[in-house]
């Protein structure tokens, strides 16, 4: 029984309406204080689901016809692609929303204090460089796109609509 489609659109729906979010830069809602909770939360709670779907996804591909193995691939490909970029992203927020806490004290308490520090030095620069933020949300909603379109393919074909068939004959 393949079980990768009851897990593979809640990732994909939270880390894309997560990446709109990131790609909204109007002062209206990044002034809110909850707008860095909310983006912070859609992300690692998409990232850990995504894990789900990419086990789920290995699991399945032993029940794909043999002749779509090279296309099977590179779904596999571009998912872990996908799942990388948002990764790293989710370690910035991760990071971030830990140096927010009170657990940010034991930490500097520790000694782990200069590991932590520079980790938090590098998450601090990253998340506020609009353009990197940017970039990666862009890059890894690309890969999630052309991971979806494949994933079409798989199932209905590489001709089953106009995007499916442009991701697929481009990376084919």
């Amino acid at each position: 029984m393949d079980i990768h489609p009851i897990f593979v659109h809640f990732p994909i729906a939270l880390l894309t309406v997560y990446a709109v979010l990131e790609l909204i830069r109007f002062e209206r809602f990044t002034s809110l204080g909850y707008y860095f909770y909310i983006k912070g939360s859609l992300l690692i709670i998409g990232i850990l689901t995504s894990s789900l779907a990419l086990q789920t996804g290995e699991m399945a591909e032993d029940s794909v016809a043999r002749s779509l193995h090279n296309l099977v691939e590179m779904h596999s490909t571009f998912a872990n692609i996908s799942t990388w970029i948002f990764a790293i992203l989710a370690i910035v927020y991760a990071i971030v929303w830990i140096s927010k806490t009170e657990y940010n004290q034991k930490l500097n308490e520790s000694g782990f204090a200069k590991i932590w520090n520079l980790k938090l030095m590098i998450a601090n620069k990253i998340m506020n460089n609009s353009f990197i933020m940017i970039i990666l949300a862009i890059l890894g909603l690309v890969a999630i796109t052309i991971t979806g379109a494949l994933g079409g393919a798989i199932v209905y074909g590489p001709d089953v609509d106009p995007i499916v068939s442009f991701f697929y004959y481009l990376v084919m």
